[in-house]
């Protein structure tokens, strides 16, 4: 039986990589070890997460510092947590295989007769795709020139993690892309596992959109869209742009602003059909909530996105524009649309295909160090649920 761990770099919160390292816990029988659980970060029971540095992150005098966040260029705080990964934590050596969670945990540095799982979910975004604009938001020639030689030297640290990776797992065909161009490595893909009590009860006539209100999703631009169409659209979710889209909503008595709903199920269930435009998402969790509800996806032609929209059996493509939102949803018609074809699309994204692909990469990455075994590895069958190309 293979002794697993897994290191997820830090919990500021729940969000999806979070609920992904407690999913795999709960899948391979493992704790999580993990830099520090933020105050107010809700554990699961049935999950055993061990903080190596709790009060590190959580006490005074850094805390303030190490606590503000820009969606990954807070410096002293990425720098803190990668440094912090390298030794983690000493009972970290004594397992066969730790699955590492997340980009940072990528640093930790294994014992030589360990293997190594990474699932980063992405390559660091601010450092790649995401890089040109993430500088253009700080056009000052001398703090310009400061990041770009911060960002240069982090790229050189991120690829020197690759050496201790034994096998990359990726959340979407998209990612698997990412990681090839980037670090010149393949991937297998291992879908996220959808979870939770996702139906349809009818619709209510209205568009719904939610996740974490932040620039990447482009929420705002969904609103201006609607701000010129008869249709209603409701808002769930909060975050930085809650205020900017509450103006929005304040003047346009179709737009509804819900803020964070515990119950999203219930309300995507009512929905007519839900509407998702981030930019270059990884995977998309929204989009595959949507699917497993049955429920038809209006999504942005762009990432994953483009990969969960069938045109016309899943849903409609637009392209990140107001007009092009607008010219989607005035020709959208419900009545074309099939819940269960569109749930039957959605079946990738189970939780029992996640656990089967999961354990099936942590015992093959465990069996490349028995030497007994190597041979059969060769001839290994294909595994429904993981994909390597």
């Amino acid at each position: 039986m293979t002794d697993v761990a897994i290191l997820h770099d830090r919990f500021p919160g729940i969000g999806g990589g979070e609920e992904f390292a407690l999913e795999a816990a709960r899948v391979l029988d493992a704790p999580i070890y993990t830099a520090y659980v933020a105050e107010g970060t809700a554990i699961p029971d049935d999950v055993e997460v061990i903080p190596f540095q709790q009060s590190k992150y959580t006490s005074l005098p850094w805390r303030p510092v190490l606590e503000w966040k820009n969606e990954g260029m807070n410096p002293l705080e990425t720098l803190h947590v990668a440094l912090d990964m390298t030794d983690a934590h000493e009972a970290l050596t004594e397992y066969d295989v730790v699955l590492e969670s997340a980009p940072l945990s990528k640093s930790y540095v294994p014992a030589v007769d360990q293997r190594i799982v990474h699932y980063p979910h992405s390559p660091p975004r601010w450092l790649y795709d995401l890089y040109r604009d993430r500088l253009s938001s700080f056009a000052y020639p001398f703090l310009e020139t400061g990041l770009k030689a911060y960002a240069k030297a982090w790229r050189a640290l991120d690829k020197e993690a690759n050496d201790y990776v034994d096998r990359f797992v990726a959340n979407s065909e998209l990612v698997r892309d990412r990681i090839r161009r980037f670090y010149g490595r393949d991937a297998t893909v291992v879908y996220p596992p959808v979870t939770g009590d996702w139906r349809t009860d009818g619709d209510d006539g209205y568009f719904l959109t939610w996740s974490r209100l932040a620039p990447e999703k482009r929420i705002d631009l969904i609103a201006k869209a609607f701000a010129g169409l008869d249709e209603r659209l409701v808002i769930a979710g909060d975050g930085e742009q809650r205020e900017r889209l509450e103006a929005i909503a304040a003047t346009h008595d179709n737009i509804e602003v819900r803020g964070y709903v515990a119950d999203i199920e219930s309300l995507v269930a009512r929905a007519t059909a839900v509407v998702y435009a981030p930019k270059q998402e990884d995977f998309g969790l929204v989009g595959a909530e949507t699917m497993m509800a049955g429920k038809p996806l209006l999504g942005v032609d762009e990432g994953f996105t483009r990969y969960q929209v069938q045109e016309g059996r899943t849903g409609l493509c637009f392209e990140p524009t107001v007009e092009s939102i607008r010219e989607t949803v005035r020709r959208f018609d419900p009545a074309d649309f099939d819940s269960n074809a569109i749930r039957a699309e959605a079946r990738r994204y189970e939780y029992d295909r996640f656990a089967e692909g999961l354990r099936a990469v942590v015992e093959q990455t465990a069996a490349v160090g028995e030497p007994t075994r190597r041979a059969a590895d060769a001839d290994e069958p294909d595994l429904e649920g993981v994909t390597d190309r």
